[in-house]
């Protein structure tokens, strides 16, 4: 079993690192002129931007928890 979770987070760090370099990478890329016309669209727009960036990354998480929920299921 502890085998089982030490394996699960393991992947999900690396795709965790992943996302966390791109971050960096956006709030470079920040215009504060834009960012002060409208904050809220501003960063609405960021977000979406980075999520579809990512959503493979996302997808991969999910699809990790699932498997590992079956382990965890199948090991009891």
């Amino acid at each position: 079993m502890a085998q089982l979770v030490r394996e699960h987070v393991l992947n999900l760090d690396d795709l965790e690192e992943t996302v966390i370099e791109n971050a960096d990478n956006i709030l470079q890329a920040i215009d504060i002129d834009e960012f002060l016309k409208d904050p809220e669209g501003y960063l609405l727009l960021l977000g979406d931007a980075f999520l579809k960036e990512h959503i493979d990354e996302i997808e991969q998480a999910s699809e990790q928890g699932k498997k590992f929920a079956e382990k965890i299921i199948k090991s009891i």
